[in-house]
């Protein structure tokens, strides 16, 4: 059963992506398994704000770590509430 998290961040992630994904499996790589180019992250960046109503820091938060694997992103985010 998926978590309200989950479903959320799925949510955002089927916007920006071309193909469906349907479980966020924490190791898939947002680069490299989903194929997400610098673009697409910014877009995903900008649907996670809308969705969880915040804007990152880009002084504090650390881009590269937070939106490195499905799993840092859930952590990012589940920590931030």
């Amino acid at each position: 059963m998926k978590s309200e998290l989950e479903k959320r961040i799925l949510k955002c992630l089927n916007n920006v992506l071309s193909t469906q994904v349907d479980t966020l499996e924490p190791e898939r790589r947002l680069r490299e398994d989903f194929g997400m180019d610098s673009l697409a992250l910014v877009v995903f960046q900008v649907e996670i704000e809308e969705e969880f109503r915040f804007t990152f820091d880009p002084i504090e938060d650390d881009f590269e770590k937070i939106f490195e694997t499905c799993g840092s992103l859930y952590s990012y985010l589940e920590n931030k509430r």
